[in-house]
């Protein structure tokens, strides 16, 4: 008698689900099938993947089942091709952002600390340092640290740009209809970036780890706590930012 088919996980079927729809789901999960075991797993492992935005995740899976995932989903990658597909199994590059899960935030921050910055955005970058008066190497870290120098970068929560600015946030520094498209021009996006982080340095003097935690988490965290908000991903981004930072600026 043969065993009843593995379940496909929530996770998996909503990245699948962003990722190509249901036909990815029923292909993805037909490899996956195809590969595993047919005897039964009742233990639970953790598997990592990258989502559709580049994002590192976690879920957990039966036990022993993890490699059957990982095949599948590279299988699935390769077919699709084209520049918006993601190696979902891969390890992470410079390039793909700093917000990686699977590396410790010290790890992150020597990561990135050994990668030369992009030239490619230095003029739009200097300007925005020279008008809002924020240096330019913190400038060059939040970058690297939200984006990976990636224009075209969109977080889940709607995050635009080389600075991932939320709309709402960037609204009121842009005098033009359509916000989400100003965000995604780079020039428009750190001037507006850098003036949102001028406004925060001001609002904290002294206080710089605050106004990376207000950029990270929002000024309502930050007056909640009056400290560096106990949000993991909130600590982590004010060590990274930082370190780069210290890094840039060295002579």
């Amino acid at each position: 008698m043969s065993s009843p088919p593995l379940p496909i996980p929530s996770a998996l079927r909503a990245l699948l689900a962003r990722a190509g729809g249901m036909a990815a789901v029923a292909a993805l999960m037909a490899g996956a099938l195809a590969l595993a075991p047919s005897a039964p797993a009742h233990a639970a492992e953790t598997y990592r993947y990258k989502d559709p935005y580049g994002n590192w995740r976690a879920m957990k899976v039966p036990n022993g089942y993890g490699k059957y995932y990982k095949r599948a989903q590279t299988r699935s990658a390769l077919r699709g091709g084209g520049p918006g597909k993601l190696c979902l199994s891969c390890a992470p590059e410079a390039g793909d952002g700093a917000r990686l899960a699977s590396l410790g935030p010290t790890a992150r921050a020597l990561r990135w600390g050994d990668v030369k910055p992009t030239t490619k955005h230095d003029s739009l970058i200097a300007r925005a340092a020279q008008d809002s008066g924020v240096d330019r190497a913190l400038l060059t870290a939040i970058i690297a640290i939200e984006s990976g120098f990636r224009s075209d970068a969109r977080s889940p929560k709607g995050a635009l740009g080389l600075m991932q600015l939320m709309p709402a946030t960037a609204a009121p520094l842009l005098s033009v209809d359509d916000v989400e498209r100003a965000l995604v021009d780079p020039a428009t996006n750190v001037q507006a970036g850098s003036r949102h982080l001028r406004r925060l340095i001001d609002r904290y003097p002294g206080r710089l780890d605050l106004a990376l935690a207000a950029y990270n988490a929002g000024e309502g965290a930050v007056r909640k706590y009056d400290a560096v908000p106990p949000y993991a991903e909130t600590q982590a981004y004010v060590r990274d930012v930082t370190a780069l930072y210290e890094q840039y600026k060295a002579p």
